[in-house]
């Protein structure tokens, strides 16, 4: 049945439409991520330009970055970089991902009704559930519209069916399979032409003690109040990981689109992401506040930051993906940021010149 649907967006403009089917329903994450029951992920691209597969794998990183306990990071590893590598392209317009799940047999994915693969893993599903209805989501209104318990409006209903790929889409999809090997891309066998390249893999060394195993399952903060004065705390959720090219949300006023193409992810290079931006994570936390104004006015919300540094850690820029509509949460958030530069150097793991990873923030009241 169907749980919810929700828009995402970035700039304020819709990027995908995200569907939540489950046997049973319910407005509570904790019970939906903790019952074991069929469900399904879709997701429909709206964005006029599509997505770029870069953009699209840093989207799912960053979400089971913050969601994720560490030890669930690095046990997912392989899967993380074999669901990743399904993907051989741009997502385009119209394109319509299916994420299934049945108890005991793992999850299928498949694109334009293309079967990409399948990853006999139950808690993989979980995990990346936990990206749209956990304590980080894309967005809180996202999450929100997914657990509507399905009472969803009827033109978001009408709007998320009337979109299909074209047949010559569909034909394309097909393509993928085509240049991928011969078998079937499971995880068993996938796994198994991978394993010589990662069973060696070393946790990346990254310059600063603090990171050996972080810990990204921490709770929800939320800002607190003195009885004897309203002192700032910050109240940020976390921060993920993203890929080391140029931004796809904008790096300034222009929007800089990323290549299709890029280094293949593996699973060093995935765990040297996560790594580096739990380090940054603590950084942000340590000098971020909570408006004193703010507080006051009793304004709370939400705000999501593009960050982009270099290989030296130095800030490029940091720009606002998600806004709150309080003025005061929009620029401390942006505050912060530029009061935590520089951040660590990159690891030889993480390649290219610059870096990217987006910072979601929350402020709420006592």
């Amino acid at each position: 049945m169907l749980n919810g649907v929700g828009v995402h967006q970035e700039l304020g403009r819709d990027v995908f439409i995200g569907a939540l089917f489950s046997e049973s329903l319910s407005n509570d994450a904790g019970t939906l991520l903790r019952n074991s029951q069929p469900m399904r992920m879709e997701l429909k691209i709206v964005a006029p330009e599509g997505i770029t597969a870069r953009r699209f794998s840093r989207l799912w990183i960053e979400g089971l970055a913050v969601n994720s306990k560490a030890d669930e990071l690095m046990a997912q590893a392989d899967n993380t970089v074999l669901f990743d590598g399904l993907f051989k392209g741009r997502l385009q317009k119209d394109d319509h991902l299916v994420i299934s799940h049945s108890p005991g047999a793992g999850l299928s994915i498949s694109l334009n009704k293309v079967e990409l693969g399948k990853i006999e893993d139950d808690s993989f599903f979980y995990m990346l559930l936990a990206t749209w209805i956990g304590q980080v989501p894309l967005s809180s209104d996202y999450r929100d519209s997914l657990l509507k318990v399905g009472d969803v409006d009827a033109g978001l209903r009408g709007r998320f069916a009337s979109i299909n790929p074209s047949p010559s889409r569909v034909a394309e999809i097909n393509g993928w399979n085509n240049k991928a090997l011969a078998v079937e891309p499971t995880a068993n066998n996938i796994a198994a032409t991978t394993k010589p390249e990662t069973a060696k893999v070393e946790v990346p060394k990254l310059d600063t003690p603090a990171i050996e195993k972080p810990k990204l399952d921490i709770p929800l903060p939320v800002a607190q109040a003195s009885s004897k004065s309203k002192s700032s705390v910050a109240a940020i959720a976390a921060a993920a990981t993203s890929s080391s090219i140029a931004s796809t949300a904008p790096v300034a006023a222009t929007e800089v689109e990323e290549e299709d193409e890029g280094p293949a992810l593996t699973t060093q290079t995935l765990l040297a992401r996560q790594f580096y931006v739990s380090d940054s994570i603590k950084k942000i936390r340590s000098k971020t506040k909570y408006p004193q104004r703010a507080l006051d006015r009793n304004q709370a919300g939400n705000v999501r930051v593009a960050v982009v540094v270099d290989r030296d850690g130095n800030l490029i820029s940091s720009n606002i993906i998600e806004s709150s509509r309080y003025e005061l949460l929009n620029k401390e958030a942006l505050e912060a940021i530029k009061r935590s530069a520089p951040f660590p150097k990159l690891p030889e793991a993480i390649s290219g010149t610059r870096f990217e990873f987006s910072v979601p923030m929350r402020w709420a009241l006592p």
